[in-house]
């Protein structure tokens, strides 16, 4: 009897060792530590303009690192996707996705999206945060501009901006008809600045660290 026991004790502390086993190696590939119970920090961002709002978005789980060999990259400099873009955005507004998860809209590329990705596409959709193409495709995986960035934040501001900022930019002539009051929004707020040869570059792609300061700067001005 006592072998018995002894033998079931012995079975049950290597399944809770197991347990604990891979609940470390699943935070390993979340991106998550289980000693302090938050997310690992990116090791590539301490030259980034933008690295208080990567730590930001990182540990309140807007955005995500990837962990390679151990180490958290979030690689600053890398375009950020139009898929990304609408995950970021639809986990910021605390949207849930599962309400979206089965919902189909039709678009033409739908099919083509991960289905990681998709229920945030589709949340995005169905919210109006986010508009397709002419062509009624989403691209999931393109590159998005600054431009359209704007665009996209600029609607959720509630604070009104004080005029005059975007006319300071060399290139701000450049920015789309379509775009031009939602670009001056977002750059009279502070909310997207320019570089530091004066110009706005609208038609270029978000990396994302842009994305994570529009994102951080965003997220500031609505609570204060």
């Amino acid at each position: 009897m006592m072998k018995t026991k002894k033998l079931s004790l012995i079975a049950g502390i290597s399944v809770c060792a197991l347990i604990v086993l891979l609940t470390a190696v699943y935070a390993i590939l979340s991106g998550v530590s289980t000693s302090a119970g938050k997310p690992v920090l990116p090791c590539d961002i301490e030259e980034s303009f933008a690295k208080e709002a990567i730590e930001w978005a990182v540990e309140n789980g807007f955005m995500q690192a990837e962990l390679l060999d151990g180490e958290a990259y979030f690689f600053p400099e890398t375009e950020a996707t139009k898929g990304e873009i609408a995950k970021v955005l639809i986990t910021y507004l605390d949207i849930d996705i599962k309400e979206y998860e089965n919902v189909t809209l039709g678009f033409a590329d739908e099919e083509q999206i991960s289905a990681e990705l998709l229920p945030y596409v589709r949340a995005a959709l169905s919210g109006g945060y986010i508009k397709l193409f002419s062509d009624y495709t989403y691209r999931a995986d393109s590159s998005v501009s600054r431009e359209e960035v704007a665009d996209i934040f600029a609607p959720l501001c509630q604070t009104s901006a004080s005029a005059g900022k975007s006319e300071n930019f060399l290139d701000f002539h450049e920015v789309s008809i379509y775009f031009e009051d939602n670009v001056k929004k977002i750059v009279d707020l502070d909310i997207m600045i320019g570089y530091p040869d004066g110009m706005l570059r609208p038609k270029s792609a978000i990396t994302r660290e842009e994305l994570a300061l529009v994102l951080y700067r965003f997220a500031h001005l609505e609570q204060s």
